[in-house]
């Protein structure tokens, strides 16, 4: 996979199955660190991250959606982070579909 990470560079994780909003900490001597937004830190060899493992993330998913269905990832992880950062703004009901 090309090296398009760099620092603060907010990703998709996937691991064990699901999808986490993730941020780059570091990436040099070919190894990358991820954190993810709940805190835990994941390391790989460059050259073994592929993009199932790794995606970057919209910028509209960042900051949130009205409408889920404009989700422009559409997975698990998505939903429940646009849930979260609605929440976070007191906006807890959306429209789906």
């Amino acid at each position: 996979m090309d090296n398009f990470f760099t620092e603060g560079t907010r990703v998709w994780l996937r691991e064990n199955g699901q999808h986490f909003p993730s941020t780059v900490n570091s990436c040099a001597e070919g190894v990358v660190v991820f954190r993810t937004d709940y805190g835990q830190v994941f390391t790989y060899k460059q050259s073994t991250i592929t993009h199932q493992k790794v995606t970057a993330m919209h910028p509209t998913n960042e900051e949130g959606v009205d409408d889920m269905a404009s989700l422009t990832e559409l997975h698990g992880g998505s939903i429940m982070y646009n849930l979260f950062q609605r929440y976070k703004r007191n906006q807890i009901y959306v429209q789906i579909g």
